[in-house]
């Protein structure tokens, strides 16, 4: 009994050390391929190379924005990391160049349509004034056709003014349609824009992802 604890202790012994050793040998081969991060399409901007010495050390360069001076790290992971960070800073810069435009586009267009609006209230309001005087003209040609129909030079001077005012009441109808078309315009280049936002917003937190991932790494 004395002999049999000990056997059973070893045996548990050893099948701890090797399912540490397994558990040791999944986490190094489970770990992402600094190569292959390399050429993942989000450090696309950005040049890798190894220098070779004592330890190996890693260089990173960006190729687009304007600071584009190589950084030296310690290993690969260390400089995928910066890679992904600087890429996130570059993301970050546009999306706030974006979203500033979209700003100042929507308070273009909300004034705009407030003046659009105005403009189609002036409008309609005219409209509604010439056509109920070409109503009345109307309505006063028929009359006085009937009683005055041996004067015809006032007939014909009536005539003429309803005329002009029916024009008048098209040519403003046609100014309306145009503020419409225009404000349609307007509101599918803010669509555009809502979408581009949105994408580098999601670009964005995808690399924020990443960079936290290989932080990680690095600091292992």
């Amino acid at each position: 009994m004395q002999t049999f604890f000990p056997k059973i202790a070893t045996i548990l012994l050893a099948i701890s050390a090797v399912a540490f050793m397994g558990l040791s040998i999944a986490a190094y081969y489970g770990r992402p391929d600094p190569i292959s991060e390399m050429l993942a399409p989000e450090v696309k901007n950005y040049q890798f190379k190894a220098a070779a010495g004592e330890t190996t050390t890693w260089e990173v360069t960006p190729i687009v924005g304007e600071n584009r001076s190589p950084k030296q790290h310690p290993n690969a992971y260390a400089a995928i990391a910066d890679a992904y960070r600087m890429e996130g800073q570059r993301l970050g810069g546009l999306t706030t160049q974006w979203s500033d435009l979209a700003t100042q586009l929507r308070e273009q267009i909300t004034s705009i349509r407030t003046r659009q609006q105005l403009d189609a209230d002036a409008l309609k309001q005219r409209i509604d004034t010439l056509s109920q005087l070409v109503s009345n003209a109307e309505a006063n040609l028929q009359n006085l056709s009937k009683q005055l129909q041996a004067v015809t030079v006032d007939t014909t001077i009536v005539r003429d003014d309803t005329t002009k005012r029916r024009q008048d009441v098209m040519r403003l109808q046609n100014e309306l349609e145009e503020l419409r078309t225009d404000k349609f315009r307007l509101e599918e280049i803010r669509r555009v824009l809502s979408d581009r936002l949105l994408r580098l917003q999601l670009e964005n937190q995808s690399l924020d992802q990443r960079l936290s991932q290989m932080n990680n790494l690095a600091s292992q």
